[in-house]
């Protein structure tokens, strides 16, 4: 593929990301308005406020992240310091006061940031960092499965003491699923898996492991007269029929618990039809698609695997988001991606696509950048050789 081609596609991506932050825009600002016998007129004000300057502070942290992305993967110190930045923040979240019955977030400025949040997507790239760093290291097990296992199983652990079950489930998909696309060695990946399995299944089998809401929410899952949100979500649903009753138009969303960030879908379809959460989901699989077909041209196999890890996240987390929202499973608390009310996952996300572009630029677009690489490269080779 040539270089104008994948220029358009970084664009076409650029563009499908706007479009989704955009229409998130609107929509964010509808549900808040249809929570107007929850919240005062001030309180729908400023949580919009927030979410816009969310957005405007997140692009220029995007920003920041594009100009660094050359060194971060290459470098050692930046990335281990945020690493240890997040670890401390996921800490202190758990020493917070609880807010709904969760120590999850930490107030700064005014803003609620959630750690674990920051971690979803920072995981999968300080993974692929760890591996790109060991090199062929990673075919003897205690490098290739052990230390990678042990540096998600801490980060998951303090997530599910906040509690927070799907985030840390979440989580640990990711983190598999970088270990696995880093090319260990089949047979210790396999046999990680089936070990983690048994010890999944004895864990279950054995303890009381899931906390009392949590329950409530699987019992919720079986009967939808007893789940008060998705019972709304579903009547919102519906009323927007096909085509939906129009922009900022319906009813039903006044009813529906946290329309602007779990169960924002809801807004959707009422106000655009089922059409219009068909094209939300065409949108995700296309910014994800596109991802997928531009990392195959990255040559740093770090920053090639972070971005398959993103673009399998983004479609399987609103995948999550829409599947709550319609019935198909389980309330988890999973935002929408780009387009949810969320101070932190905005801020990671744009952050991530951010330092995705940066990538994009300095491997495939910036000829002076592309060159600089292939010598360092050639210096590696030749210095292989002497030894």
């Amino acid at each position: 593929m040539n270089k104008t081609v994948l220029k358009r596609r970084a664009l076409l991506f650029i563009i499908m990301v706007g479009i989704a932050l955009t229409l998130g825009t609107f929509f964010v600002y509808s549900s808040l308005k249809a929570m107007e016998y929850s919240f005062s007129q001030v309180e729908i004000e400023s949580k919009f406020q927030k979410h816009v300057i969310t957005i405007i502070l997140s692009s220029f942290l995007g920003f920041i992240a594009f100009s660094l992305s050359k060194y971060i993967i290459r470098g050692k110190y930046i990335i281990n310091f945020v690493f240890l930045v997040i670890f401390t923040l996921l800490v202190t979240a758990l020493t917070q006061t609880p807010i709904n019955g969760t120590r999850r977030w930490i107030t700064f400025a005014g803003f609620q940031l959630q750690p674990s949040e920051f971690m979803k997507l920072f995981l999968p790239l300080y993974l692929s960092w760890y591996y790109y760093k060991i090199g062929n290291k990673k075919k003897y097990f205690a490098y290739g499965i052990i230390i990678p296992l042990i540096i998600t199983g801490v980060s998951v652990a303090l997530i599910f003491l906040e509690p927070d079950l799907s985030t840390s489930l979440l989580i640990f998909i990711l983190a598999i699923l970088t270990i696995y696309i880093n090319g260990v060695k089949n047979i210790h990946f396999y046999l990680t898996i089936f070990l983690l399995i048994a010890l999944g299944m004895f864990i279950i089998l054995n303890t009381d492991i899931l906390h009392g809401y949590q329950k409530d929410r699987l019992e919720q899952f079986k009967s939808i007269e007893n789940n008060y949100q998705l019972s709304q979500s579903l009547d919102a649903i519906t009323n927007g029929g096909l085509f939906g009753s129009g922009t900022f138009v319906g009813e039903e969303k006044y009813t529906v618990p946290y329309s602007y960030s779990d169960f924002i879908i809801a807004v959707i379809g009422e106000e655009w039809g089922k059409l219009g959460i068909i094209m939300i989901i065409t949108l995700y699989f296309l910014i994800s698609r596109e991802l997928i077909l531009i990392s195959r041209y990255i040559k740093n196999s770090a920053g090639r695997n972070y971005m398959i890890i993103f673009a399998f996240w983004i479609f399987f987390q609103s995948f999550i988001n829409i599947g709550v929202s319609v019935g198909l499973l389980p309330t988890t608390g999973v935002t929408l991606p780009l387009m949810s009310y969320g101070n932190s996952s905005l801020m990671i996300t744009l952050v991530s696509i951010g330092y995705i572009m940066g990538m994009i630029y300095y491997e495939i677009i910036d000829e002076n950048n592309i060159e600089k690489n292939n010598i360092e490269e050639m210096e590696k080779v030749e210095r292989v050789d002497e030894v």
